[in-house]
């Protein structure tokens, strides 16, 4: 009797991935690039409600950390309506929420509006965008489609800034914020009744021959053993099942009876119980404070140099320009590096201790340019590098799971980054020794995740040599089952 295999289906054949990237893309750039061109209302909306710099600008960094660190609501709403309508009901409800937001005339008004509700509608539709697009996508390609998402991203940010330069000179704020929720109905709602995910996972069997590894097929808990061969000699046909558990590049089999745990339906709060998951949280997290003071104090540190408008102008351009092409760059070549996502994130995170050193000990002209090159690059691929990573590091929890710790750790990071870079130059009147802490924060997170990798390839080692005591132990048995073992 030949050996039938459990592996995971095959992407729906009718559904070509690259057209669920790009719905993603249209879902994701209507519903976050409002937070993106905040910074385009935002003197109007202080002069008219009479807030304060602090409180106008806690609209937009609310929205902003919102849009990242609801995502274990995400992940508790997308268990109760499913992927498909959480998609929908959350581009939906972004779009009310920008609408509601343009009539409210004072400050508690516009935090909750645009930057509680908005925000968080945004956090779900990001989430649930992601999870069904990986769904579409193998470990290899994740970031490929990540980067081409996050770089329509950009274009619509870009888009969304010019005419926002144009239009809140002549409309107003309000009127501008109406027509912004009118550019994320057009742009994401559509999107979203379209954007279904794939089938849920149904268990295929494949016939496979005989030359299989029996030993291994048969391999059990040694608890469960003798209620397996009680089994075996109650049933005239017995039919052994294995099933691949995708992982660490090796295969781990087990009897039928003992499938194990789906990932998805784990508890949440049982991943953060994990030691690895903190350690990926801060991975993440510390770098993420860091790239925070290259989004939020990077104009301003450049007019504390006393450079000219013209050459802001330059470096500024050159940063969001190298930010697209960093994305792009994600979406076309990722694959092909000869290493995996984890790797990159670490060199990354090396290359910029030393770019972030010059940037804050060599200000000069030319090292500024190179720097902006740098930096736009490294914020291109900053956000787009860790899900993959993540998922690649968090073992035993599904893509969903590391969508959440992903976009939690970049939340906090937002929410928390800017206060050590602020109250440094509140102390020093300067940005040089915030940007050599912010060295540091890269050089942690790149401790972190070389540990991890270590510790992952330790845990593969005594994984492979546990299999292999249990095969051998297991040979015995094998010959009741019925198995020519030859």
């Amino acid at each position: 009797m030949g050996i039938t295999q459990f592996r995971r289906p095959d992407i729906m054949e009718k559904a070509h991935p690259w057209t669920t990237a790009l719905l993603a893309c249209s879902i994701i750039g209507g519903a976050i690039s409002p937070i993106a061109a905040f910074t385009w209302i935002y003197s109007d909306i202080m002069r008219e409600t009479n807030g304060t710099t602090v409180q106008t600008g806690l609209v937009g960094s609310t929205a902003l950390s919102a849009c990242y660190l609801a995502s274990p609501v995400a992940l508790l709403v997308e268990g109760v309506l499913g992927l498909h309508m959480t998609v929908i009901l959350s581009s939906t409800l972004a779009m009310v929420s920008i609408f509601v937001s343009s009539f409210m005339t004072s400050f508690w008004g516009l935090l909750l509006t645009f930057g509680v509700a908005y925000g968080t509608m945004a956090c779900l539709a990001l989430h649930s965008t992601f999870c069904v697009l990986f769904r579409y996508f193998d470990r290899s390609k994740r970031s490929n489609a990540s980067g081409f998402v996050y770089a329509g991203v950009s274009v619509s940010n870009i888009v969304l800034s010019l005419l926002y330069e144009r239009l809140v000179g002549s409309l107003g704020w309000r009127l501008t914020l109406r027509f912004t929720a009118l550019y994320t109905l057009v742009l994401s709602v559509p999107s979203s009744f379209l954007m279904r995910p794939r089938k849920a996972d149904k268990v295929r069997m494949r016939h496979v021959s005989r030359q299989v590894d029996v030993n291994a097929a048969i391999t059990i808990k040694k608890k469960d053993r003798k209620e397996e061969e009680e089994d075996v000699k109650g049933e005239c046909s017995v039919q052994t099942v294995c099933e691949k558990v995708e992982g660490d590049n090796d295969v781990e089999t087990r009897m039928a009876p003992y499938l194990p745990e789906d990932p998805r339906k784990k508890p949440l709060l049982r991943m953060f119980t994990s030691l690895t998951a903190w350690m990926i949280f801060f991975a993440v997290f510390l770098p993420g404070m860091a790239w925070t003071a290259y989004w939020t104090n990077i104009v301003s540190y450049f007019e504390s140099l006393s450079l000219s408008e013209a050459a802001i102008l330059v470096n500024v351009t050159i940063l969001t320009g190298f930010e697209l092409l960093g994305r792009l760059s994600l979406a076309i070549f990722i694959d092909k590096l000869p290493f995996r996502e984890v790797n990159v994130l670490v060199i990354m995170n090396i290359t910029f201790v030393i770019v972030t050193s010059l940037f804050a000990l060599w200000p000069t002209e030319i090292v500024l340019l190179i720097c902006s090159a740098f930096i736009g690059v490294g914020r291109g691929c900053a956000i787009v590098l860790p899900y993959n990573a993540t998922a690649e590091l968090l073992k035993g929890y599904s893509v969903d799971h590391a969508v959440t710790l992903t976009m939690l750790a970049i939340g906090a990071g937002f929410a928390v980054g800017v206060i050590p870079t602020g109250a440094v130059y509140d102390a020093t009147d300067s940005y040089s020794l915030a940007f050599i802490i912010n060295a540091l924060f890269f050089l942690v997170g790149a401790m972190l995740l070389v540990l991890l990798k270590v510790l992952r390839r330790c845990r593969k080692s005594r994984r492979r040599r546990r299999l292999s005591t249990k095969s051998v132990d297991a040979a015995e048995p094998s010959a009741n089952l019925g198995y020519d073992v030859d």
